[in-house]
């Protein structure tokens, strides 16, 4: 599983990637087929091998086959491991089929440090030169398979070895290849990023979108996903046509015309509304450090990532499934409350310091009123109420209390209240 530094090393390619506006198709073609090593330190360091590394167990794949199907094509496969899927056509084969393409896959320890090749000793080789893996039937009947991408087997898959190199390594490549060529790479991309944004997706689960399941809208989905592949699959422009979209800046309110629209009570979403939702811990978390005045620096940003995961670590927990997922406390409950209100990250984002957003306002020339709003604007994205300003310029009254004594509670307040935590 991934370790402190390998998932430094693929937050550093993500970075990287995001910031240059790589392609998606690209970013996913080099995420599965990545080679090299996995620590920043080595001459073949790739942080792009993490992915992969994250989902190896002693070179068992079926995790990293698991993971390729539902991250990129919004397919659950994972349950036809052991059984054709209960309620969708997707059959065992299908898993096994596909995790045959990452037969020569290896992860090895040199000097040290991990690294991620191909070899042409995985898979078990035929006869005609085809490389297959063999899976165990529910009946107990052990049953060899080939290489097919989701029942359709690619092209030119006799040809397995790598002319330049003369190894049977190339069954990695052509995975990576027809995942990032197929159709249900920009379906799934935009289902996750309108999930992301809108808080609800056009399907129950981002990571299932398989034909046994109901799309909320089918059309509007059809249309982002024509336009995210004729983009050349910009992220950029896809976030900026949803962000722009009439859904994401409807306000939250309930009202006649949508009291009905009720997706967190199991209704498919109409988008009639923007629904509240809390922050995510890693959104909660960038906000306060962004309030604390800490800038990322190239000397900085190794550090502050192991920060990041040290806190985020207090509200996940890794649950023991074959998917590998993790559960997340962070749901308002009373240990979520006092991390938030007595933690370090709080007392750097209410300290009174040249950089933080509490010491500009305290020590800009502004009157007091005008420093009250600009702590709720910051904060809360709204001006104070008539008798929220009343009741705080009333404290000022008091010579027993100092002006920066006053602010620092009223910000420390305002960064503990359930509004902000909440995307509404």
């Amino acid at each position: 599983m991934v370790t402190t530094q390998t998932g430094g090393g693929l937050q550093q390619y993500l970075r990287e990637s995001f910031t240059a506006n790589k392609p998606y198709d690209e970013m996913v073609f080099e995420l599965i087929s990545a080679k090299g090593a996995a620590e920043a330190e080595s001459e073949q360091f790739n942080g792009a091998v993490n992915f992969l590394l994250a989902s190896l167990t002693k070179n068992d794949t079926t995790l990293a086959t698991s993971r390729i199907s539902s991250v990129f094509l919004g397919q659950k496969l994972q349950c036809a491991q052991c059984h054709h899927h209960p309620t969708s056509d997707i059959a065992q084969d299908h898993f096994w089929e596909l995790d045959a393409f990452l037969s020569g896959i290896q992860a090895t320890k040199v000097n040290g440090q991990t690294i991620l090749t191909n070899v042409d000793s995985g898979g078990v080789k035929t006869a005609d030169g085809r490389v297959g893996v063999f899976f165990e039937r529910p009946n107990g009947v052990a049953q060899m398979v080939f290489p097919s991408f989701l029942g359709h087997p690619p092209s030119k898959l006799n040809a397995t070895s790598d002319s330049s190199t003369g190894d049977q390594t190339i069954l990695r490549e052509q995975l990576a290849q027809l995942t990032s060529e197929s159709p249900l790479l920009a379906r799934t991309l935009v289902n996750r990023l309108w999930s992301h944004f809108l808080g609800y997706g056009f399907t129950p689960s981002v990571d299932d979108m398989g034909p046994h399941l109901a799309v909320s809208h089918p059309q509007l989905l059809l249309i982002l996903s024509e336009q995210t592949e004729s983009s050349n699959y910009d992220l950029k422009s896809l976030m900026k046509w949803i962000v722009l979209s009439d859904p994401f800046a409807r306000s939250s309110k309930y009202s006649t015309s949508n009291d009905i629209d009720s997706p967190e009570l199991g209704d498919q979403p109409l988008f009639s509304r923007y629904y509240s939702r809390q922050l995510e811990p890693e959104e909660v978390y960038q906000s306060l450090l962004v309030l604390s005045g800490k800038k990322r620096s190239a000397t900085t940003i190794g550090q502050q990532q192991l920060a990041q995961r040290t806190w985020l670590g207090q509200f996940t927990k890794r649950m023991e499934t074959d998917d590998g997922d993790e559960t997340n406390s962070f749901d308002g409950d009373v240990h979520q409350s006092l991390v938030l209100m007595n933690g370090d990250l709080m007392k750097q984002a209410t300290s009174i310091t040249s950089t933080s957003v509490l010491g500009k306002i305290i020590n800009s020339p502004m009157p007091v009123n005008n420093k009250i709003d600009h702590l709720f604007l910051a904060s809360v994205a709204r001006y104070p109420s008539a008798n929220e300003k009343k009741l705080i310029l009333a404290l000022f009254a008091k010579p027993d209390i100092s002006p920066e004594q006053i602010f620092q509670d009223i910000w420390w307040a305002l960064l503990n209240s359930n509004e902000f935590i909440l995307d509404h």
